[in-house]
């Protein structure tokens, strides 16, 4: 075994959204874990839109569609947002009595009503829907919850706000069916500004009893400014959350239930020296206790033993940070010196009363396993950067950054002890040659170090070294044309530090050429030709890092031309019809010499409909049809599309 350093302890239809209910998308997984309210109490946004998009690539097909409506109808207020996503992938050879699609759909509704009735009272009802359903037969395939809440919003004084909320909510999770009352009492504390401090706040309390379970979520933050002069200023945040969620465990025998409790402090203090310089020091400290617990419905002798346990996350981050800027905003700079702690702890909890000698046996190793999971993550990072102007044509671009990772797990089971260093520079120019040509060069490289602290990992122990140029030029001699031209030439280095000790251990090299051009060519003001080239070379091969010598084991050239003719018979509509060619050759290397490996290309029209239908809203539609020519010789015909509707009303 290698010798390591010792260890150190350091679905709605779509169409209908245009007509009818999302102001948020959340993914799926978070969404079934969490409320179906898409939106706050009064987070809808005060602008009306809707939205579809549709894209189809290959066998599998994605439709999102959104409704954003607030508006006012005679005195009441109505609020609408809602979304609906869903993916749908088709398989071309189905297994017996599988369904020859794989389909995920997952919407969202939120309905909001306020009704004045004598100030400062006014009358406050929600409704919030989620329904999601998944037939792959991964996790939850079906679950939906509606939620019902009224009550009554009163403004004692012009900087609080008290909303008591009551209602009923139904809940289903696969086939079993929960309800009851929802409670949800809120209050929100508008800025408030005494003796020049201002102070903000908003609280609420949220459960809701679904017998037998009981979901929760209770939010209290509260928050002060303070300016002590024209130079200076500073700000508090203080935040308690806790979530309470509960799940069926098989079928409705078991409950899992999770808690969540969060703790956050944040504090930011400011200090203009003089106009063009300053400085900012940040605080926020962060403590988190996540409790998973089951409780058995219906008594099972034969189900095995299982202990509840417990996550406690503690994080603190803070950084001191220098700017500049100069009178007139050309040149800017700044320098950040940060430092990160993250220590995480897990355990089993003991259960209540005295345990048989076998239950015990086993508490204990779950305990151990748990404890394996422990960590302290400590980072530390300067970074810096600085913009300036060499002249009024040429300008400068410089940015760093250095980071220090140190990884400790305090368990002997737990062998991800590592220390990790990332050095990334960049450096850029910009030069106007003529009032025709630009030219930009961009310089930037990565050099990082992992180092596994015992030796059991420590033959992953690497260096990385990553070094790209790219120089980018645009060409305009007049209205009528402009062209961009842009390189790139990338090397990539990785070495094993104990590759002659471990045969698996192989230092590689990855090398990148590519070459893009656009031109665009106006030949009347309603029609123009646009073309676009992309030429791609990279190979990858084992590494003698001593020696800097390689040998290539793989080579792969993707080639990709386009052209289109663009009509715009007014000025908010454009027509585009085009071509376009792919191609993708591979190469392997035997003995030194480059041999053919696999070939596929694929060739068809395009087109493109962009119609402006307002000041805010927009028609896009792009398809493509392409014929593809596989390595063996046949052919295969594909089409794909995108649509994308946005009104603005």
């Amino acid at each position: 075994m290698i010798p390591g350093p010792s260890r150190a302890r350091r679905a709605m239809l779509p169409a209908v959204m245009l007509t009818f209910a999302a102001v948020s998308l959340h993914a799926q997984e978070s969404t079934r874990e969490t409320d179906a309210t898409v939106a706050g109490r009064d987070s809808v946004m005060r602008t009306n839109s809707a939205s579809v998009l549709f894209d189809k690539n290959l066998n599998t097909f994605n439709w999102l569609g959104r409704l954003s409506v607030d508006t006012l109808a005679g005195r009441t207020r109505v609020g609408i947002g809602a979304t609906y996503l869903s993916n749908i992938i088709q398989n071309e050879n189905p297994l017996p009595g599988a369904p020859r699609a794989s389909e995920s759909t997952q919407q969202n509704l939120h309905l909001l009503f306020t009704h004045p009735l004598a100030d400062p009272v006014s009358v406050h009802t929600t409704w919030n829907s989620l329904v999601y359903s998944d037939n792959r037969g991964i996790g939850l395939s079906n679950a939906s919850n509606h939620t019902l809440l009224t009550g009554l919003d009163v403004s004692p004084w012009s900087f609080l706000t008290l909303s008591p909320l009551a209602g009923y909510r139904w809940d289903r999770q696969g086939t079993i069916h929960d309800r009851g009352l929802a409670l949800d009492l809120g209050a929100e504390v508008h800025p408030l500004d005494l003796d020049g401090y201002r102070f903000s706040g908003e609280g609420h309390y949220r459960r809701d009893d679904l017998s037998p379970r009981v979901l929760s979520n209770h939010i209290a933050q509260a928050g002060v400014e303070k300016q002590f002069s024209q130079e200076s200023r500073d700000s508090l945040v203080f935040g308690f959350q806790q979530t309470g969620r509960e799940f069926y465990l098989s079928g409705d025998s078991t409950i899992e239930s999770r808690t969540d409790n969060i703790f956050t402090f944040a504090n930011l203090l400011s200090y203009d020296v003089n106009r063009s310089f300053g400085a900012d020091l940040f605080v926020s400290v962060n403590n988190r206790g996540l409790d998973k617990d089951t409780r058995a419905l219906k008594a099972n002798p034969a189900a095995p033993t299982s202990f509840d346990t417990r996550i406690e996350e503690f994080r603190l981050d803070t950084y001191a940070q220098l700017w500049y800027q100069s009178d007139d905003a050309s040149s800017t700079a700044h320098m950040r010196l940060g430092y990160s702690e993250r220590n995480e702890t897990h355990r089993a909890k003991q259960p209540e009363g005295t345990m048989a000698p076998n239950i015990a046996v086993l508490f204990a190793e779950r305990n151990r396993q748990e404890q394996s999971k422990d960590n302290v993550a400590r980072r530390v990072t300067l970074s810096g950067g600085a913009s300036m102007p060499l002249s009024t044509l040429h300008r400068m671009m410089f940015a760093g950054s250095a980071t220090i990772l140190r990884y400790d797990t305090p368990s002997e089971l737990n062998l991800e002890d590592r220390d990790e260093l990332l050095v990334a520079l960049a450096f850029g120019t910009w030069h106007r040659i003529s009032r025709h040509v630009d030219i930009g060069i961009a310089l930037d490289g990565t050099y990082s170090h992992l180092v596994y602290l015992l030796k059991e990992r420590s033959g992953n122990n690497s260096i990385n070294r990553v070094l790209r140029l790219s120089p980018r030029a645009i060409y305009r001699p007049g209205a009528w044309l402009t062209s961009v031209n842009a390189f790139e030439v990338l090397a990539n280095y990785t070495v094993y530090d104990y590759e002659k000790q471990v045969a698996l251990a192989r230092s590689f090299s990855y090398r990148q050429f590519s070459w893009m051009d656009s031109t665009a060519v106006e030949l009347t003001p309603r029609i123009g030709l646009d073309f676009y080239a992309y030429l791609k070379l990279y190979e990858r091969g084992i590494l003698r890092w001593d020696e800097f010598l390689e040998r290539t084991e793989n080579s792969t050239v993707d080639r990709t031309f386009s052209g289109q003719i663009r009509y715009s018979p007014a000025a908010a509509l454009l027509v585009a019809l085009g071509v376009r060619y792919f191609s993708q050759s591979r190469y392997v290397y035997k003995e030194m010499i480059r041999k053919p490996d696999t070939f596929v290309s694929s060739v068809g029209p395009t087109s493109l409909i962009q119609w402006d239908i307002g000041a805010a809203s927009r028609l896009l539609f792009q398809g493509w049809y392409e014929r593809r020519k596989q390595t063996d010789g046949t052919l295969r015909s594909l089409a794909s599309m995108t649509m994308h509707v946005f009104l603005h009303f």
